[in-house]
């Protein structure tokens, strides 16, 4: 490779730096191989040709293909570059050092390349350093300033402050992106559903200031100069107010995940404050909450401001944003939907309730499927062996899109830590790491889940490695009694669920029901695996066996049920007793009681949460569809709940976004559990086949 790792100077956190190079290009192929740390946008002669980038490790590089010819013209180009380096560790990113990768090639060779004949300075237009975290999962928010924008991005420009770039020794050795990329989507037409002035203090952060401020509503004939009508952007809306500080709130109309974009003129430069939320049941957009600024700052120039922040996706419905002045004319405040380029599986669905449920589910999947699978794509966008699992299994009955499956699996495989289990996120830095063992446990669950479902067990005997550290990891905590003991280490998080008693925060040590009925099921998964791959299990069909037997341990013959720990008061889930259902602890007449147990409301059990619901589920499939009926009017129960309220996502709880303190999701990947009961019990089948 001719091309270099490239940087100016070290790199700090939360750093922008562009990069420019010119080339002359005479037709044919025009492809650029990029890789950086940590998010990139690409621009060829001043338009955007490509953002983002996979999502890797220092030490498992992955680098992106653009093809440039569709943009390319003949004769003198410039390639344009802006890096986002976010140089500190989050649930979505592990600290790299800061560079810039890329070759662009031609027809009889390379066009151009990164080394030190490329130009860079430090981005003038975002503020640098700013280090305000929107949250522990997200990075850093940003503060944007118009007036020190120029026009570098253009041929033939020479833009002042640039420098030849620092050359890195960094290794060169890359792994192809091994998904399609990220799809841009026209911008969403809002609708302007309050408006008003503000009066804010001066302390805090932005999404501080925006959730205190003080909202004085002004009826829209006043504020849009006689138009009580206007609501939309159907064409230029002008605002104007006795008082300096305006303020919209936009509505997408249903749940997104995109691209802020700012379209607008105001007669001199001033403040701009913009949040994002799910909700507006406070009267406002819930900008900040219990640490998380969900807020962006804005420095517009005088005259035409166009902007459009290509590093960090927003998810939810609403925007609000705050005008510092007395006259703005807007002609667009919305997003650019980014998404991964899906293929739907078409489905036949008779009943038009279980469709709605259907349609609202695998659109909470797509909104949270990205480069890789994520949680939720409002307060952390991570991915988790937990969550991915449930969106995996869905996605089989949703989509075509085993590629993107397979892709994320192989990430996580370099998530080992040095213990065996896995990183709680991936990629995750070690310095936010909180593993959940459990989860690590789930991972080989959904690789065999995987194979099973495509027949390629090439994935297995990639990520065997680190399937087998999980287990060693957990099998090394199998007592004398045959039980396996939790890690009881205010280092890891012994979590099970968000339910009563379920959510590991005592870190003290017992025995845990639900970890041994999850290691029960990744072991028979294992154990398949290797004998599907003629490889030798280790031990683990023996060692299963043994814990198998001492989970008897746990059962409370007077209640006729599995209690979840030993150790801790006495306390019984619907959780724990579906696991050892599903992994045949329980059989015959006792399992018989469980499942009837299940079915009742008032059954002595702390209840499954919807995203764990799939466990309960399955230990009724195992009576085949006996329990359809149960099974449906719990789904429709819970899920037209949400769709009354209305949801156009699925969410993280039942309580919505009353949860976790008022910072529950309203669109949670692992909540769409209709879809794979719809599935199993023949309510959707493809279209095609009918």
């Amino acid at each position: 490779m001719q091309a270099e790792w490239i940087w100016r100077g070290k790199g700090s956190p939360d750093e922008y730096v562009q990069f420019y190079t010119d080339f002359d290009y005479a037709g044919g192929k025009c492809r650029l191989r990029i890789c950086a740390d940590s998010m990139f946008a690409i621009y060829l002669n001043g338009e955007l040709a490509g953002f983002g980038k996979y999502p890797d490790y220092p030490y498992y590089r992955v680098i992106d293909e653009i093809d440039l010819a569709p943009q390319a013209v003949l004769g003198k180009n410039r390639l344009a570059i802006v890096v986002f380096y976010i140089g500190e560790d989050f649930s979505t990113y592990y600290t790299g050092e800061a560079g810039l990768f890329f070759e662009l090639e031609g027809d009889k060779g390379v066009l151009a390349k990164s080394g030190k004949e490329t130009m860079c300075r430090l981005s003038p237009d975002y503020v640098q350093h700013f280090r305000k975290k929107i949250t522990m999962q997200l990075c850093f928010s940003y503060r944007y300033d118009a007036e020190k924008a120029d026009n570098w991005k253009l041929a033939g420009n020479r833009p002042q402050g640039f420098e030849p770039a620092d050359v890195k020794d960094l290794p060169k050795e890359f792994y192809p992106r091994p998904i399609r990329r990220l799809c841009l989507a026209p911008a969403v037409n809002g609708q302007i559903v309050q408006q008003g002035n503000f009066s804010e203090g001066k302390e805090g952060t932005a999404g501080e200031r925006m959730l205190r401020a003080a909202l004085s509503f002004v009826p829209p004939e006043e504020m849009f100069g006689g138009h009580a009508a206007i609501r939309t952007f159907s064409k230029p809306v002008r605002m104007t107010s006795q008082k300096t500080g305006m303020y919209i709130i936009v509505d997408l109309g249903r749940e997104e995940a995109g691209y802020l974009y700012l379209d607008f003129t105001v007669p001199k430069a001033c403040e701009v404050e913009i949040a994002y939320g799910e909700h507006l049941v406070d009267g406002r957009v819930r900008s900040y909450i219990d640490g998380r600024n969900f807020s962006f700052e804005y420095h517009a120039k005088a005259g035409d401001n166009l902007f459009c922040d290509p590093f960090r996706r927003l998810g939810g419905r609403y925007l609000q944003v705050f005008f510092h002045t007395d006259s703005v004319i807007l002609r667009s405040v919305t997003v650019l939907p980014v998404f991964y380029p899906l293929e739907r599986r078409h489905k036949k669905i008779g009943n038009r309730l279980y469709r709605d449920i259907y349609d609202v589910a695998v659109r909470t999947l797509e909104l949270c499927i990205h480069d890789h699978f994520e949680d939720t794509p409002w307060r952390e966008q991570s991915f988790y062996a937990m969550d991915s699992r449930n969106q995996m299994l869905f996605g089989y009955t949703a989509f075509r899109n085993y590629e993107h499956v397979r892709a994320g699996l192989r990430l996580f495989a370099e998530a080992r830590r040095p213990d065996g289990l896995l990183t709680l996120c991936c990629p995750q830095g070690p310095g936010s790491d909180y593993p959940i063992p459990y989860f690590s446990l789930v991972y080989i669950i959904e690789v065999a889940e995987y194979c099973e479902h495509t027949g390629d067990l090439t994935l297995a005997e990639e990520v065997f490695p680190a399937m087998r550290g999980v287990l060693d990891a957990v099998e090394a905590r199998i007592r004398e009694n045959g039980l396996i003991e939790n890690f009881a280490d205010p280092k890891i998080w012994d979590f099970y669920e968000w339910t009563d008693g379920m959510a590991g925060d005592e870190h003290t040590p017992a025995y845990d029901a639900p970890l041994n009925g999850y290691y029960l099921l990744a072991a028979e998964k294992f154990v398949w695996l290797c004998a599907q791959m003629k490889r030798d299990d280790g031990g683990t069909a023996a060692r299963a066996e043994r814990v198998e037997k001492a989970c008897s341990l746990f059962y409370d013959a007077e209640k006729k049920l599995y209690k979840t720990f030993i150790g801790r008061p006495d306390h019984y889930s619907e959780l724990a007793n579906s696991l050892f259902v599903m992994a045949g602890v329980a059989q015959g007449e006792q399992a018989d009681a469980i499942l009837e147990k299940l079915t009742e409301k008032e059954n002595g059990m702390v209840a499954i949460s919807a995203s764990h619901s799939i466990f309960k589920y399955d230990a009724l499939f195992t009576r085949g569809k006996k329990y359809a009926d149960f099974i449906l009017n719990e789904v429709e129960d819970r899920y037209v709940h949400m769709l009354r309220a209305g949801a156009t996502s699925f969410w993280e709880t039942d309580l919505g976004s009353e949860d976790f303190l008022r910072a529950g999701s309203l669109c949670h990947g692992w909540s769409s559990v209709p879809v794979y009961v719809f599935d199993k019990l023949g309510l959707c089948p493809d279209a095609e086949e009918e």
